[in-house]
C-alpha cells in the first residue's frame, strides 16, 4: 500500500524509511522532535492565522511542517510550503524578504536574518527559524537549508520575466510577483513590479504577461472602460490615461506582454524606461 501512495506523490512529497517525509532530511547531531504536521489549503488558517488568506492567493497547496532538536535542548523549525508552481512559490516569498536582508546562494534565492533563514526553490517556500543555537546559529541554519534543497530537488531560479526590469536604478531584490487584482484590478489577473531610485527619483517598473495577445486585448479593453476611455478597436501600442487611483498611466501592449511605470511623472524618463522594458522583453 505504501509504494501505491508514493507512486501517486511528488517525489519530493513521498514517504521515506521510518514513515518520514524526504522534505526533511536527518542531519548529525539533529533529531525530529514528534510527527511531522501536514496542513491543507483549508487548515492552513490553523497555523498562519493572520497570513494565511495571502498564502492561498498565491496558489498555497500544502504545509510540512518539522521540528528538529540537538542535546543541548536547541531547536530548528523547518516549514515547507508548496505551491502550484515555481512563479508563485516566488511570488509569496517576494511578498515576505526585505530588500535590504543578508541574501544567500540557496535554493534559487535565499535570506538570512536573526534566528531565521527563508528561501524558494523550485515550487517550495521554505522558512525556517531556530532558538537557543547560539554562536552557530547561522551554520545550522544554512546547514539545513542546504540539505532541505537537496532532498526537495532542482532547485530552479527565479522567473525569467525578471531579467526584462531595466538595470539603471533599480533596487536590488525589490522585485515581486503580485498573483491577483493587479494594480488593484480584478480584471488584471497578475503581474510582476520592480522599485526605482533614480537621482532621488522614486518609481516603479510594472509588467504583466498575458496567456497570449487576446487575453492582453481584453485587460486593455476592461481598463479603457474603466477609466472612461473605452474603445471598440484596441490594438498593440502606447497608452496613456488618467487613473482614478495611480494618476496618469503610461503603458505599452505588444505581443502577450504589457508594461509601464507607476509614479514616473518624468516624460522623458517614463519614454526611455518603456524603451528599455520592450528592448528586453523582444530577446524572450
Amino acid at each position: 500500500l505504501a509504494c501505491l501512495i508514493s507512486a501517486f506523490l511528488p517525489p519530493s512529497w513521498a514517504l521515506g524509511a521510518g514513515g518520514k517525509s524526504s522534505s526533511f532530511p536527518e542531519i548529525p547531531g539533529w533529531k525530529q522532535s514528534g510527527g511531522i504536521l501536514t496542513f491543507s489549503p483549508r487548515k492552513l488558517l490553523d497555523y498562519i492565522n493572520g497570513a494565511a488568506d495571502l498564502y492561498l492567493t498565491y496558489e498555497f497547496q500544502e504545509l510540512k511542517v518539522a521540528e528538529y532538536q540537538n542535546e543541548k535542548k536547541a531547536s530548528v523549525t523547518v516549514e515547507v510550503y508548496r505551491h502550484k508552481n515555481p512563479t508563485h512559490a516566488f511570488g509569496i516569498y517576494s511578498q515576505e524578504r526585505l530588500s535590504s536582508a543578508n541574501f544567500l546562494n540557496i535554493g534559487a534565492q535565499g535570506y538570512l536574518e536573526k534566528g531565521i533563514l527563508n528561501f524558494v526553490t523550485g515550487n517550495y517556500y521554505v522558512k525556517m527559524n531556530s532558538i537557543d543555537t547560539g554562536a552557530e546559529e547561522e551554520e545550522v541554519l544554512i546547514t539545513f537549508a542546504k540539505k532541505v534543497v537537496e532532498n526537495l530537488g532542482s532547485k530552479g531560479s527565479l522567473p525569467s520575466i525578471l531579467s526584462a526590469f531595466p538595470e539603471e536604478g533599480k533596487k536590488k531584490n525589490s522585485e515581486k510577483f503580485i498573483a491577483q487584482n493587479f494594480l488593484g484590478y480584478s480584471f488584471f489577473h497578475s503581474g510582476f513590479t520592480a522599485d526605482y531610485d533614480l537621482s532621488g527619483k522614486k518609481f516603479k517598473l510594472f509588467v504583466m504577461e498575458g496567456a497570449n495577445q487576446e487575453d492582453c486585448r481584453g485587460m486593455i479593453q476592461k481598463y479603457l472602460e474603466k477609466a472612461g476611455k473605452p474603445r471598440e478597436n484596441v490594438a498593440e501600442g502606447r497608452y496613456t490615461l488618467q487613473d482614478p487611483y495611480h494618476g496618469e498611466m503610461d503603458f505599452t501592449w505588444k505581443g502577450k506582454y504589457i508594461w509601464g511605470g507607476l509614479d514616473l511623472g518624468d516624460i522623458a524618463l517614463r519614454s526611455k524606461y518603456l524603451m528599455l522594458f520592450e528592448e528586453a522583453l523582444q530577446k524572450k
